[in-house]
């Protein structure tokens, strides 16, 4: 009796920290999305200003220090659920098996490690819309504002505006290509 208990309290508390890991989990994808929306949104206002003729050209030197500055959050958000995945998978869910009995149990981030090993499915829907929006805004302004560049001041904005690309780029393929230096699991 006392082992049914042990086993039953043990299941409790795993499932209360299952629940807050995955509450975490939801509020990161929120503000991940949140992210996402305020890049599209500071870059269709300066896109529009400069093309519309009321800001000056090298307004857009924004966007290379905007753009990957949002995008390297929201890739902070990425790591930090596939972490807390990671831990619900290793050391949540062999827990709450034993509990259980049932080798089956939290088995979604299996479901999901597997899913992940899809190259086509990795890149179609997730790589490439978020390389747009992160990526493809700093480098159009990069390209844009190159032959505006007349003060010191221009060019480090612009030579930051580099750097800040060039870290989102790396630090975007690393998170992309992840699932594939993990050991393969199967669903």
């Amino acid at each position: 009796m006392a082992e049914s208990n042990d086993k039953t309290g043990l299941l409790n508390l795993t499932v209360a920290e299952f629940n807050a890991l995955r509450g975490e989990i939801k509020d990161r994808s929120t503000i991940a999305y949140t992210l996402m929306n305020i890049n599209i949104t500071a870059t269709t206002a300066i896109a529009g200003f400069v093309l519309s003729s009321k800001a000056d050209p090298i307004l857009l030197l924004i966007l290379p220090l905007l753009s990957p500055a949002l995008g390297m959050l929201f890739v902070d958000h990425s790591y930090n659920i596939d972490n807390l995945g990671s831990y619900i998978k290793s050391r949540l869910r062999p827990t709450a098996a034993a509990a259980t009995g049932n080798p089956d149990v939290l088995g979604y981030e299996d479901f999901i490690d597997a899913y992940e090993q899809n190259k086509l499915f990795r890149f179609l829907p997730l790589g490439l819309p978020l390389t747009l929006l992160f990526a493809g805004p700093p480098l159009a302004g990069l390209l844009f504002t190159w032959e505006q560049l007349k003060d010191r001041w221009a060019w480090a904005l612009w030579l930051a505006g580099l750097l800040m690309f060039i870290a989102f780029v790396w630090l975007w393929l690393r998170f992309l290509c992840a699932p594939y230096r993990k050991p393969k699991t199967t669903a």
